[in-house]
């Protein structure tokens, strides 16, 4: 009978020191987070966290340097350990105000996985599809963000390290019924193509819009300047750019029309 005890005692003991081990990792990295220098982005994050009560950790470093870089985002990161799995929501955009602005951090959908990682860091290409083809098809539901990125997904158009490929846009928006026409980066044809409210898919390389690669929607012209759709910045969507400042960050266009 006392070897039986002796046994189960050390059973026990064993399994408290075993849960005591998983958890010595998040508690020494705990305290290790103040052993070099942090930004104002990751102590905002941190003090946060420990408002809530859970651990720094629990944020991927991929969304503090969104924040870091955008503080547009900090809600959508702050939130992002309190994340859902939700139902499609429904939703609908006044039209008559031209192309809606919908952001890739947008709660309802950025926390969804894109490749690599989540919307609200990945998923620029299908935002710019949904802004288009949403407005094209006047307010067609099949637009809706998250399918855009679950249609993106599996029909393998985002590249691992690249983001979404070019063919997600000329292939994939034939594919959703759209009319894709690859233009040249002439100026004459956008603006020929904005007068007549026809959006443009650009892809950009780095500059005002990215530090390395991105989408955005080529919206309507006022006064000679271009507006801009950034899926990923309401201060870039706010602005008027003139053609000159854009040019020479714009990689490809495709304008983005409504078969029927």
């Amino acid at each position: 009978m006392k070897t039986i005890k002796r046994i189960l005692l050390l059973v026990i003991l064993l399994a408290v020191a075993y849960v005591a081990v998983q958890k010595l990792p998040l508690y020494w990295r705990e305290i290790s987070f103040y052993w070099e220098d942090r930004t104002e982005t990751e102590l905002k994050v941190k003090k946060y966290a420990e408002e809530m009560g859970i651990s720094y950790w629990e944020y991927p470093e991929s969304l503090i340097d969104l924040l870091e870089r955008n503080p547009e985002t900090e809600d959508f990161v702050l939130q992002y350990p309190f994340r859902d799995t939700q139902e499609l929501e429904a939703f609908s955009y006044d039209l008559s105000d031209g192309v809606p602005l919908m952001m890739q951090w947008d709660k309802r959908w950025g926390y969804l996985n894109y490749g690599s990682d989540v919307v609200g860091i990945t998923g620029c290409g299908p935002l710019c599809l949904s802004m288009a083809g949403y407005y094209v098809t006047g307010g067609d539901a099949a637009f809706h963000p998250a399918r855009m990125v679950e249609f993106a997904e599996k029909n393998g158009y985002y590249s691992r390290g690249n983001g979404s490929s070019w063919t997600l846009i000329s292939e994939g928006g034939v594919k959703l019924g759209l009319d894709v026409t690859e233009i040249p980066l002439v100026k004459k044809r956008i603006m020929d193509n904005l007068e007549v409210d026809n959006p443009i898919i650009c892809s950009m390389r780095a500059g005002d819009f990215t530090t390395s690669g991105h989408y955005i929607v080529m919206v309507g012209c006022e006064d000679g300047l271009i507006r801009i759709n950034d899926p990923n910045s309401r201060e870039n969507s706010e602005k008027l750019w003139s053609y000159e400042q854009i040019e020479g960050q714009i990689r490809n266009l495709w304008v983005i029309r409504d078969i029927g």
